[in-house]
């Protein structure tokens, strides 16, 4: 009977050193690499969760909810709000980031320099508008934070820098043929006007519906830009 073959004795193992680890021996634990993968879209959703009910809470007209509400809106635990958060005002500055990304595509103003001044006022006044009332609950809550936290009030003068930005250019072709004293003061009554918080006072002390506030912007701006 003839004998069976061998496996020859070439290469690595002829020569006694070791064979190179192959790509299978390589290979992640990808069953740990899921159960990481899974606990950390697990540990976003929850968070999602807990900053939207604190939101929702806000603009159902809770200034300051509760972590006990906002674990109750949200079917989080209590104790696990805080895994998440440090405390009560980093979830409060969360919020509002996220409230802000919602309304950033109200932030860019939809006429520009060259349109006739009353396009302009009408358009602007028409997006500003919109912007403060997607903002407004949020608006509220940072502006009452800001002073006791000095991130939220950097944010908040660097929101209000750029918004009257917004007005010295839209509005640069009048501002440019007054004196510079006019100029600068023509430019902070319209900053003060149409700010949200002279919009909030329209709105909320004021009674004013949006059609009348509007109406009461644009008459002021006109009156402001061509005196």
């Amino acid at each position: 009977m003839p004998e069976a073959p061998t496996r020859p004795t070439t290469g690595a193992a002829a020569s006694g050193r070791r064979r190179p680890r192959s790509d299978a021996d390589a290979a992640p634990n990808t069953e740990t690499d899921a159960s990481q993968d899974g606990r950390h879209a697990r540990r976003d959703r929850n968070r999602y969760a807990v900053v939207d009910a604190y939101l929702e809470l806000v603009r159902e007209g809770d200034p300051r909810p509760s972590i006990a509400a906002v674990a109750e809106r949200s079917g989080v635990s209590h104790r696990s709000v805080f895994r998440y958060f440090a405390d009560k005002d980093e979830l409060a500055r969360t919020a509002i980031e996220r409230q802000q990304a919602f309304a950033s595509p109200l932030v860019p103003l939809t006429v520009g320099p060259g349109a006739p001044l009353d396009e302009r006022i009408d358009r602007f006044v028409e997006r500003r508008l919109e912007l403060f009332a997607a903002i407004a609950p949020v608006a509220r809550l940072s502006r009452s934070l800001a002073p006791t936290q000095a991130v939220l009030d950097e944010e908040l003068r660097s929101s209000r820098s750029f918004l009257r930005g917004q007005l010295r250019h839209l509005f640069r072709t009048e501002l440019e043929v007054m004196d510079e004293s006019q100029r600068a003061i023509v430019l902070a009554a319209l900053d003060a006007l149409c700010s949200f918080e002279a919009v909030d006072l329209m709105r909320r002390d004021q009674g004013l519906s949006g059609a009348q506030t509007a109406a009461a912007l644009r008459f002021a701006i006109q009156r402001l830009l061509t005196a």
